[in-house]
């Protein structure tokens, strides 16, 4: 492996086991909804980030980055998303036990609502935006294949850490859904949970 990829590798590892709305975002599904719910959240981050991939091969993020309006709109928009979903969770009216016990509706829509909180997590915009062209040869005619590359061992990082997130976060929730008196609050959790971090992700300083 080459010394700037082997730098890349862990760079991106550091980035992606450090507390983030991501990390926190897969926490919470695995622990409030199951190993299952949080995988495939897990799963649904990694998709996100080979769109980010996509976005900027074809220049995209390049247009983003220039323009400081749209920056504003992509990150105040991942924001209000997230912050709906904890309002949509506070406001359910079931059973918390039931709830958890049945498990998501759709395990599609959970992959969805996780590739959206990919695709505007500042944190991963500025990722693509700042740091992944650093280890680009701009003087190389293979600029694509490059960004595909390393886009792609990004996407593996994360499943692979999200993933055993979600894995151990499982057991937690198992072990917690047994419990009537836990399981009655995690409702409430998880909706605080969402709000906090659409809030987090809001501040200034989170740029």
């Amino acid at each position: 492996m080459r010394p700037d990829l082997l730098l890349f590798c862990l760079a991106a590892g550091a980035l992606i086991v450090t507390p983030g709305p991501n990390f926190i975002y897969v926490l919470t599904r695995g622990t409030t909804q199951g190993r299952r719910a949080g995988l495939l959240a897990a799963l649904g981050l990694g998709a996100g980030v080979m769109l980010h991939t996509m976005l900027a091969v074809i220049g995209i993020s390049a247009l983003i980055h220039s323009s400081y309006v749209v920056f504003q709109i992509i990150r105040f928009a991942g924001s209000l998303y997230l912050i709906y979903l904890g309002v949509t969770a506070l406001r359910r009216s079931e059973s918390p036990r039931r709830e958890l016990l049945d498990g998501p509706a759709s395990g599609w829509r959970i992959v969805w609502q996780s590739v959206i909180a990919s695709m505007t997590n500042p944190r991963t915009i500025l990722f693509f935006l700042s740091f992944l062209p650093q280890f680009v040869d701009n003087q190389s005619s293979h600029v694509t294949r490059q960004l595909l590359l390393l886009g792609g061992i990004y996407m593996l990082l994360t499943v692979m850490v999200y993933g055993l997130v979600a894995y151990s976060s499982g057991h937690i929730g198992h072990w917690m859904r047994t419990r009537a008196a836990v399981a009655s609050r995690l409702r409430w959790m998880t909706g605080a949970s969402f709000i906090g971090l659409g809030v987090w992700a809001a501040l200034p300083d989170r740029r």
